[in-house]
């Protein structure tokens, strides 16, 4: 399954403003419904997570990657936006897996298989 990004200030904001959200230990999550059937992900790990890039950017990868894997277990449709907390810098990758699953699980997006 291709991950399909979110792009540019317009779909974060309306993601932000019209959406419902949800946190855990490791992650604060946005969701709302698009008209497509698709999935779009835009992923935040900012400055106050790790001053440097390369966290910062290992974070997002086990976030593309564990959304990629489980992608076919979660409703279409949606925009989500997943922001990562500090937390995550510390954590496994099967930590932040576990707790994706359990974002989505929480929200009722996941599909039983």
């Amino acid at each position: 399954m291709a991950l399909i990004s979110l792009k540019g200030e317009k779909d974060f904001n309306n993601v932000f403003q019209h959406g419902q959200k949800f946190g855990n230990r490791h992650f604060q999550f946005y969701y709302v419904k698009n008209r497509k059937d698709t999935n779009r992900l835009g992923i935040i790990v900012s400055k106050k997570v790790s001053k440097n890039a390369v966290v910062r950017n290992k974070i997002r990868r086990r976030i593309r990657e564990s959304f990629r894997i489980n992608g076919c277990c979660f409703k279409l449709g949606y925009d989500l936006i997943i922001i990562a907390k500090k937390r995550c810098v510390q954590a496994s990758y099967q930590e932040l897996n576990q707790s994706l699953k359990h974002l989505f699980y929480k929200t009722k997006m996941e599909v039983k298989s």
